[in-house]
């Protein structure tokens, strides 16, 4: 496996992202993939050699019988995702061409249940079942940005929201607040048996999960200028305040942030 892993590409450049990717996944070591390794390789998704990367990973994934090595690669396919970039208009044909491959294809081969290994109960009951519906929206979407709290990225991702119709709007909330039930749905974690990959799973969900709370925040905004039906809003709020308590353990870490966030739904949800 690992050869043909290796040789999926003659050129030179193929042989270093492959080799970056065994590296990134390897057996030997039970901390998540080096950011070196990670880096380079979610730095070619975007380039004629995305498809490739992205195909390695997958098969990577669907041989391996070992629990680090699948976690490791669902990390590789959940960081290879994102646009680190933001918005920046529409995005090219290639960057939406490749990353659907990781929508479709990663998405395709999520199937841990055949890992008889013990520990690999967080990574299946939490980590796969998140990354189902993460890259089910991200298809849906188009993209699920590492949108950042900038003046710069609210302001186009705003202008984005604006030219969307409410229908459609509506459509997105609630694709996004199944992301944020999935994150507040996690097992708890023994912490007697602190597990560094774990740890980093959970690490990019709490990122994952103040991003989708700024899109959420500005598409509610966006409702409300619009003046749209309260009673509509309604089952999605009740949704979200389901998940406000669960989510309170790491919201000290974007403080303001979410303490507009819910401040928000309640005035919403009064009418």
């Amino acid at each position: 496996m690992k050869l043909n892993v290796v040789h999926l590409c003659s050129s030179e450049n193929a042989k270093t992202i492959d080799l970056a990717l065994l590296k990134a996944t390897t057996h030997t070591s039970h901390k998540p993939p080096s950011d070196k390794y990670v880096n380079l390789l979610q730095s070619t998704v975007d380039t004629r050699y995305g498809p490739e990367t992205i195909a390695a990973v997958v098969e990577r994934l669907r041989l391996t019988t070992d629990v680090c090595v699948a976690a490791k690669c669902l990390i590789l396919l959940h960081k290879m995702s994102k646009s680190e970039n933001g918005h920046k208009g529409e995005g090219s044909v290639v960057r939406v061409t490749n990353r659907s491959l990781i929508y479709n294809e990663g998405g395709r081969h999520l199937k841990l249940n055949d890992l008889n290994v013990d520990s690999s109960r967080f990574t299946r009951e939490l980590y796969k079942q998140y990354l189902d519906c993460y890259f089910h929206i991200a298809e849906v979407l188009g993209t699920i940005s590492s949108i950042k709290e900038s003046s710069e990225d609210k302001r186009l991702e705003s202008q984005r929201v604006s030219s969307y119709t409410t229908d459609c709007i509506f459509k997105q909330i609630g694709f996004l607040v199944a992301l944020f039930e999935n994150i507040s749905a996690r097992p708890e974690t023994p912490t007697s048996k602190s597990n560094q990959i774990v740890i980093k799973m959970i690490e990019l969900m709490v990122k994952d999960c103040f991003s989708v709370m700024i899109l959420i925040k500005i598409r509610f905004e966006e409702l409300y200028a619009r003046k749209a039906k309260s009673d509509v809003m309604v089952p999605v709020l009740v949704r979200l305040e389901k998940c406000k308590e669960t989510l309170s353990d790491f919201s000290w870490q974007r403080k303001y942030l979410v303490e507009d966030f819910w401040c928000l739904v309640s005035k919403l949800k009064q009418g």
